[in-house]
């Protein structure tokens, strides 16, 4: 299989040291048939590193917008916690829809762990959570929009933190462990987040299959500690990154989405709907969709009807419900450093190449 061969080579030319990918019928995963599952590569370029397998965990990096925060918003919305054009923080412009949206007005990224680091220095791994997100959150406080809420979209970490912190706001516990302790039956999914620095190959330790990241200029080598550096500051848990799984976990919260097992279907097609900005930009609610244009990472491969998303670490899931098709990419593509982007070659050769398969 072409598909097959060229994550073969993809990893064994350096882009990243593993892949797993799924291909196939949402009906399938929905009936919980098998569907294909290829894997390539190794958990790092370590020696004596341990092949990719069905047990590998990968850092899903930005999925964890739509696999965590997007997943209980939609849960909190059916329970009536918010209206989406209601305002989820007090004195801002923005509401519910434009933060899920990406059309908030806020920045699309800062450097949030950089003031933790400048505080705490090395000894920010054993400063408690709660002094961390207290500095954290009154400095994100502080960043206002560059352009009005509602304009355009600009694709925003920022207002996924805020997202997170509102929805957790009045049950007292972190979006991920609200998501993953709400879910029960029907989603074997679960966060795996090391917020401590000696924890940093805890997983190996227990024998477990973890796709190495990146080798960090101010954390080390990591493995099973969560790659993005804002979450980490965090302690490993945050609205727009933090959850690991593996390729099964990702089939199984595909299945049980559609088949309504998390939420009415009802609300996941109102939450499905794409709104374009008129600028050429295109988002659902909380999720991502491919340019119109075949100009993303999707190519043609999918319709324009389209959701999911991607991940910095190389990561992708992308679920069609017109033709009823999904695809899931995981790599470690930032292993041993993000300055590697041939991923986004890859990532379209591989859509592309699924046109041929779906």
């Amino acid at each position: 299989m072409k598909i097959q061969e060229g994550m073969e080579r993809a990893t064994s030319e350096g882009i990243g040291s593993g892949m797993a990918a799924s291909f196939g019928r949402i009906e399938d995963l929905v009936a919980r048939r098998p569907v294909t599952t290829l894997y390539a590569g190794r958990t790092s370029r370590f020696l004596n590193a341990g092949k990719v397998g069905p047990s590998t965990r990968f850092d899903l990096a930005s999925l964890s917008k739509i696999l965590g925060t997007t997943l209980l918003a939609m849960k909190r919305f059916e329970q009536g916690f918010f209206q989406l054009d209601e305002c989820p923080v007090p004195g801002r412009p923005f509401t519910w829809r434009q933060l899920l949206r990406h059309s908030s007005g806020l920045p699309a990224w800062k450097g949030f762990y950089e003031t933790l680091v400048a505080r705490f220095g090395t000894a920010l791994h054993s400063v408690p959570v709660e002094q961390r997100s207290q500095l954290f959150f009154s400095t994100l406080d502080s960043i206002g929009q560059e352009s009005v809420p509602g304009d355009r979209i600009v694709y925003s970490d920022l207002g996924f933190l805020h997202l997170g912190r509102a929805l957790s706001s009045d049950l007292g516990a972190d979006v991920a462990r609200l998501w993953a302790d709400s879910e029960g039956v029907g989603l074997h999914y679960r966060p795996v987040i090391h917020s401590a620095l000696e924890e940093r190959f805890a997983s190996e330790a227990k024998g477990e299959s973890v796709a190495m990241t990146e080798i960090c200029p101010w954390r080390g080598p990591l493995a099973g500690l969560v790659h993005d550096d804002n979450c980490y500051s965090l302690g490993g848990v945050a609205g727009h990154a933090g959850v690991f799984g593996t390729l099964q976990d990702l089939l199984a919260w595909i299945g049980g989405l559609f088949r309504g097992d998390f939420v009415s279907l009802a609300t996941l097609n109102g939450f499905s709907t794409p709104w374009s900005d008129g600028r050429g930009g295109r988002r659902a609610l909380g999720f991502d969709c491919p340019s119109e244009d075949g100009t993303g990472s999707t190519g043609f491969a999918f319709s324009p009807d389209s959701i999911g998303h991607l991940g910095f670490t190389g990561t992708s899931l992308w679920m069609d419900p017109v033709n009823g098709n999904f695809a899931v990419l995981l790599t470690n593509r930032v292993h041993p450093t993000r300055d590697d982007n041939r991923i986004r070659a890859f990532r379209r050769a591989f859509h592309e190449e699924l046109r041929n398969h779906l």
